[in-house]
Formats: structure tokens, C-alpha cells, sequence
């Protein structure tokens, strides 16, 4: 696989990383795959880490990072994967609603938010997509209005990744229908415990069920949750999304090759197999499984120096574009094929 190249500065930081990591070795993977166990060792891992300040690198120091590039950030990833290391579980707090709170946010949210999103305590998830509105975000129809001092929320969101797990959700929402679709939306952050919210998991063909529906029915969210001002929600969304491209991306594709170094060692290279079984496991893998087998690999190597171009490029000051879909459509057809669970 394919490794980057740093200053000596970097390659320091990539050591002392490293002796912590020997000192503080990630949790076996559980022998379990299901959503309980990944739930509960991401949760510790991520705890664990937060306790060494080895998460959100890149963020700076008054929020609980260390003020860091993003060349770092790609370091610490790195070496997650060279030691086979478990999924934290809140990547979505880390990678998306904790850089925009950090760019929009109140004082009041940064305090409240940032740090337990860091640790872990809090999980978050995404209440972007809906059935009429997933290409075209600016088309969502779930509602938000001021009553009493709180926003009254109704609406349905649908693909929500854990949000029945989920302690928090940043929801994008309609609070006006004068001017063009995408002036109309606000951005709140919404306590999941909050009466009115249902989740319904959707089970997929795996048997998991970590994508949700999620039901508002007149929630009230607290004023001081918006961020940004009202129709300020169509922005602060796309900055969400670009974040997501800088670092969740990345990691995803790094925790895909811990999939696929696994699935290449248990094809071929078990100690206890005698020669007769692999002879039988090459004979079952020719043709189309071997094949299949050496794209994943291009794959995960062409994904990643993709992922490391735009990475050296938001490190030297460009903003996030589009270029990062690629990226996640090339990890996706990877992740498909080999869910690390």
C-alpha cells in the first residue's frame, strides 16, 4: 500500500504517535460482528485515544486539538490502520458538526459540544437526507418553527446512519418558503432524547441495521441550538459536506485496507492451511474471486493517493470541492465488498 512521505517534524510526531500506540495497544477485534460490539469497542477506542489527545488533531488547541495540519491528521490514520486498530464511533462528531461548530458556532456550543464530542460521550448523526430530497438537499421538507421562544421541528429523515444510537443530530430544516429553495433552510442541533423523535431502523441485506428513518413530531429545540442565523442553513450544509471530504473520507478508505489486508490474509496466507488447502483456496479464488481480489487492492491504492492529493491540498489553504466525491465513490464500491465489521 501506499505511505506519505512527510517533514522530519511529521515523521516525530508519527514516532511519539506510534511509542503511544505501543504503550496503549487498540482492543482484538471482537470475534461478535455485530452492530452492539462495534458500537460498544469503537466507544472505548475512542475514549482511549481522547485520554492521549491523539483525536482532532487539527483542531485547534482551545478546543481540545493540538493545532495541527491535516498532514497530521493523515498520520494518525495511517498508523490506526497499520496496527489494525478498530472504527471510533463518532467519526460524524469529529470529521463534520465539530470543524462547523468550530467555524460557526456560538461560544456557547463550542463549550458545550466540542469536548464530549472529542471523547466520545456524545455520538452525533446526520439529518440531511429525506425521500424527496437526497441529490437535491435544498428540496428537504422537514419544517422548523418558532413557537414560545423554541423551534417546533416536523419532518422525516431517511439514511441516517446511527441514529438510534445517537445522542445528537445536525438537522437541516425549513424555517422560510419566501425566495429560492436553498434560502429558506436553518441548521439546528437536536438532542435525539427529545419527545417526539422516533427512530425506525432499516435492516439491510448483511442483517444490519445501522441506517435509520428518523420522525420528528413537533420537537422542541432551544433557540440557542441554531447555528449560524435562520437561512443560513444551505451554507453552513455544504461547508459540513466539505468537511466530511477532508478527513472522514480519508479515514474511511485507511479502515477499508484494514478490511482487505484481513480478507488477503485469510485467503492465503492462514498458518494452519496445509498446502493442499491453499492449492484449493488459489484453485477457488482463480478467475473471476482472484481478479476481483487484485481490484480491490488497485483500488484501495489508487483511492488513496487521490485521498493524500486532496489532503496535501486543504493542508496548503484550498477549500474542499467537489474532487472529493470521487474519493468516496471509489472507497464506496470498496466498502461495499468489505464492511470491516
Amino acid at each position: 500500500m501506499l505511505n506519505l512521505s512527510l517533514s522530519q517534524e511529521s515523521e516525530r510526531f508519527r514516532q511519539d504517535f506510534r511509542a503511544w500506540l505501543n504503550q496503549n495497544p487498540p482492543p482484538a477485534r471482537a470475534k461478535d460482528s455485530s452492530l452492539e460490539s462495534f458500537q460498544s469497542v469503537g466507544r472505548a477506542w475512542q475514549a482511549k485515544l481522547a485520554s492521549g489527545g491523539w483525536l482532532g488533531v487539527h483542531w485547534p488547541s482551545e478546543f481540545g486539538g493540538k493545532s495541527l495540519s491535516l498532514a497530521d491528521e493523515a498520520i494518525i490514520q495511517e498508523e490506526l490502520v497499520r496496527v489494525s486498530a478498530p472504527q471510533v464511533l463518532g467519526l460524524f462528531g469529529l470529521t463534520m458538526v465539530g470543524p462547523v461548530l468550530i467555524s460557526y458556532g456560538t461560544e456557547e456550543q463550542k463549550q458545550k459540544f466540542l469536548p464530549k464530542i472529542l471523547s466520545g460521550e456524545e455520538i452525533w448523526c446526520q439529518g440531511f437526507s429525506e425521500t424527496g430530497a437526497g441529490s437535491d438537499l435544498a428540496a428537504v421538507k422537514t419544517r422548523a418553527t418558532v413557537v414560545d421562544g423554541n423551534f417546533k421541528l416536523s419532518g422525516h429523515k431517511i439514511w441516517t446512519s446511527f441514529a438510534h444510537l445517537a445522542d445528537w443530530c445536525f438537522v437541516l430544516c425549513r424555517t422560510s418558503e419566501s425566495g429560492k429553495k436553498h434560502e429558506g433552510l436553518s441548521y439546528l442541533l437536536v438532542d435525539m432524547k427529545s419527545v417526539g423523535i422516533e427512530t425506525r431502523p432499516l435492516q439491510q441485506m448483511s442483517g444490519d441495521k445501522e441506517f435509520n428513518e428518523v420522525y420528528f413530531d413537533d420537537v422542541a429545540v432551544p433557540q440557542s441550538n441554531l447555528v449560524g442565523q435562520m437561512g443560513d442553513g444551505w451554507r453552513i450544509a455544504v461547508s459540513t459536506l466539505m468537511f466530511e471530504r477532508v478527513v472522514l473520507t480519508f479515514a474511511r478508505q485507511l479502515q477499508s485496507e484494514v478490511a482487505l489486508r484481513e480478507l488477503l490474509q485469510e485467503s492465503f496466507r492462514s498458518p494452519e492451511d496445509s498446502t493442499n488447502d491453499l492449492q484449493e483456496k488459489s484453485r477457488r479464488l482463480g478467475g473471476g474471486g482472484r481478479r476481483d481480489l487484485a481490484q480491490c487492492v488497485v483500488n484501495a491504492c489508487a483511492t488513496r493517493a487521490l485521498a493524500y492529493s486532496h489532503l496535501l491540498q486543504y493542508a496548503g489553504g484550498a477549500s474542499p470541492g467537489a474532487e472529493g466525491r470521487l474519493g468516496q465513490r471509489l472507497d464506496g464500491e470498496q466498502v461495499t465488498v468489505l464492511d470491516q465489521r
